[in-house]
Protein backbone atom coordinates (compact mmCIF):
# COMPACT_ATOMS: atom_id res chain seq x y z
CA UNK A 1 0.00 0.00 0.00
CA UNK A 2 1.19 3.42 -0.63
CA UNK A 3 0.77 5.11 1.92
CA UNK A 4 2.81 2.38 4.09
CA UNK A 5 5.69 3.64 1.96
CA UNK A 6 5.16 6.86 2.65
CA UNK A 7 4.69 6.79 6.45
CA UNK A 8 8.02 4.78 6.36
CA UNK A 9 9.30 8.04 4.33
CA UNK A 10 8.36 10.53 6.56
CA UNK A 11 9.77 8.13 9.35
CA UNK A 12 13.02 8.01 7.82
CA UNK A 13 13.00 12.16 7.06
CA UNK A 14 12.23 12.44 11.12
CA UNK A 15 14.93 10.28 11.92
CA UNK A 16 17.48 12.10 9.62
CA UNK A 17 16.34 15.46 10.92
CA UNK A 18 17.15 14.05 14.27
CA UNK A 19 20.67 12.76 13.37
CA UNK A 20 21.71 16.12 11.76
CA UNK A 21 19.90 18.49 13.78
CA UNK A 22 19.15 17.16 17.12
CA UNK A 23 15.27 18.66 17.58
CA UNK A 24 12.43 18.61 15.91
CA UNK A 25 9.25 20.92 16.39
CA UNK A 26 6.90 19.36 18.71
CA UNK A 27 3.73 19.96 16.11
CA UNK A 28 5.90 17.66 13.43
CA UNK A 29 5.95 15.17 15.36
CA UNK A 30 2.12 15.02 16.58
CA UNK A 31 1.44 15.38 13.13
CA UNK A 32 4.04 12.56 11.79
CA UNK A 33 1.89 10.79 14.80
CA UNK A 34 -1.61 11.18 13.47
CA UNK A 35 -0.04 10.27 10.26
CA UNK A 36 1.22 7.12 11.10
CA UNK A 37 -2.20 6.37 12.81
CA UNK A 38 -3.82 7.11 9.73
CA UNK A 39 -1.79 4.41 8.31
CA UNK A 40 -2.10 1.98 11.09
CA UNK A 41 -6.38 2.39 10.56
CA UNK A 42 -6.68 1.55 7.20
CA UNK A 43 -3.57 -1.41 6.62
CA UNK A 44 -4.46 -3.01 10.32
CA UNK A 45 -7.00 -4.93 11.76
CA UNK A 46 -9.18 -1.45 12.40
CA UNK A 47 -9.22 -1.56 8.72
CA UNK A 48 -12.64 -3.52 8.33
CA UNK A 49 -14.69 -1.12 10.29
CA UNK A 50 -14.05 2.03 8.40
CA UNK A 51 -17.16 3.64 7.17
CA UNK A 52 -17.65 5.27 3.80
CA UNK A 53 -18.29 8.12 5.94
CA UNK A 54 -15.14 7.44 7.87
CA UNK A 55 -12.96 7.11 4.48
CA UNK A 56 -14.20 10.86 3.90
CA UNK A 57 -12.50 12.39 7.14
CA UNK A 58 -9.34 10.40 7.26
CA UNK A 59 -9.32 11.92 3.77
CA UNK A 60 -9.60 15.78 5.44
CA UNK A 61 -7.10 14.85 7.95
CA UNK A 62 -4.58 13.72 4.91
CA UNK A 63 -5.15 16.60 2.87
CA UNK A 64 -4.99 18.94 5.81
CA UNK A 65 -1.74 17.15 6.98
CA UNK A 66 0.21 16.78 3.09
CA UNK A 67 2.33 19.58 3.37
CA UNK A 68 1.81 21.01 6.52
CA UNK A 69 5.32 19.96 7.64
CA UNK A 70 8.47 19.00 5.79
CA UNK A 71 8.02 15.43 7.36
CA UNK A 72 4.75 14.94 5.73
CA UNK A 73 5.64 16.28 1.92
CA UNK A 74 2.95 16.26 -0.49
CA UNK A 75 2.06 13.05 -2.27
CA UNK A 76 3.36 12.81 -6.16
CA UNK A 77 0.25 12.04 -7.94
CA UNK A 78 -3.16 11.25 -6.91
CA UNK A 79 -6.08 9.46 -7.74
CA UNK A 80 -3.72 7.10 -10.20
CA UNK A 81 -3.00 10.09 -12.72
CA UNK A 82 0.33 10.74 -13.80
CA UNK A 83 0.37 14.12 -15.42
CA UNK A 84 3.74 13.83 -17.37
CA UNK A 85 2.09 12.04 -19.89
CA UNK A 86 3.95 8.70 -19.61
CA UNK A 87 4.24 5.92 -17.04
CA UNK A 88 7.48 4.43 -15.60
CA UNK A 89 6.84 1.31 -14.73
CA UNK A 90 5.64 0.13 -18.15
CA UNK A 91 2.86 -1.56 -19.87
CA UNK A 92 0.13 0.13 -22.04
CA UNK A 93 -0.42 4.02 -21.53
CA UNK A 94 -4.30 4.71 -21.73
CA UNK A 95 -5.84 8.34 -21.48
CA UNK A 96 -8.50 8.89 -18.62
CA UNK A 97 -11.71 8.96 -19.67
CA UNK A 98 -14.58 11.62 -18.34
CA UNK A 99 -18.21 9.74 -18.13
CA UNK A 100 -18.97 11.89 -21.52
CA UNK A 101 -16.12 9.77 -23.38
CA UNK A 102 -13.78 12.55 -23.48
CA UNK A 103 -9.79 12.76 -23.16
CA UNK A 104 -9.13 14.63 -19.56
CA UNK A 105 -6.68 17.30 -19.73
CA UNK A 106 -4.14 19.06 -17.42
CA UNK A 107 -4.45 22.52 -17.03
CA UNK A 108 -1.81 22.99 -19.38
CA UNK A 109 -3.48 21.14 -21.96
CA UNK A 110 -1.73 18.30 -21.82
CA UNK A 111 -3.43 14.48 -21.60
CA UNK A 112 -3.70 12.76 -18.71
CA UNK A 113 -2.80 9.00 -18.24
CA UNK A 114 -4.10 6.13 -16.45
CA UNK A 115 -1.34 4.48 -14.27
CA UNK A 116 -3.52 1.08 -13.24
CA UNK A 117 -5.40 -1.54 -15.23
CA UNK A 118 -8.98 -0.11 -13.47
CA UNK A 119 -11.05 2.63 -14.08
CA UNK A 120 -12.90 4.72 -11.23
Amino acid sequence: MEILNDVFKSVSIYFNTLTQLGYKKQTDVEKLLVYNFIEEMLTGEMRYFITEEDYRKIEQALSCLYGSSCLLPYPQYANDDYLFGHVESGGLISPRITEDSNIRFTEDDRIRFKTSNYDR
